[in-house]
């Protein structure tokens, strides 16, 4: 899953470098009802935008998991932290962590890849105009996906069965 994290934000980036090679000096950036623009910068503005936004998801998501070593469990919100972050555990939740932060940075990144090319598209137009139905055909699927990996995720984190029936087991026995 790491490789696919990685070519989405790359192909992000390669796309950002040919919109700057095939865009005009002008271009919209934000659209209005009715894909109408209604924001406007230079290309290379543009180009920076999203190149930076790209290079900050991308670290963001992919050195977050390695704050879970050294940072206490305690400043963690992450379902059952509390069974997930002993020392014994620790690095099988930092796996699960990366591997879910990969999945979600790569829907996030195919995702602006679609809107890059919608806008891409829309600016090459005359008149500019943005495919209304396609965005939000795109946006609908990609909030759809994070809802399912959000539920994945704290499912993930559970607590396994069989730990959590030794779990009430001691508790019952440390009751009598």
């Amino acid at each position: 899953m790491q490789a696919a994290f990685i070519l989405s934000f790359l192909s992000n980036l390669v796309l950002a470098l040919i919109s700057l090679a095939v865009l005009p000096e002008r271009v919209a950036i934000h659209f209005g009802f009715g894909g109408i623009p209604d924001g406007w910068a230079s290309s290379l503005a543009s180009t920076l935008m999203v190149i930076g936004t790209d290079a900050f998801l991308f670290i963001a998501l992919y050195f977050s998991p390695r704050l879970v070593d050294r940072v206490p469990a305690k400043w963690f919100n992450l379902p059952n932290r509390d069974y997930w972050l002993v020392p014994e555990r620790r690095q099988r939740a930092v796996r699960m962590i990366s591997g879910y932060l990969w999945l979600f940075g790569t829907a996030l990144f195919l995702f602006m890849f679609v809107i890059g090319l919608l806008t891409l598209r829309a600016n090459l137009t005359d008149p500019v105009h943005l495919n209304e139905t396609a965005f939000l055909s795109a946006l609908v699927v990609f909030l759809a996906y994070t809802i399912y990996w959000t539920i994945a995720l704290v499912r993930a984190f559970r607590i396994p069965k069989e730990d959590n029936l030794a779990t009430k087991s001691v508790r019952e026995a440390r009751r009598r």
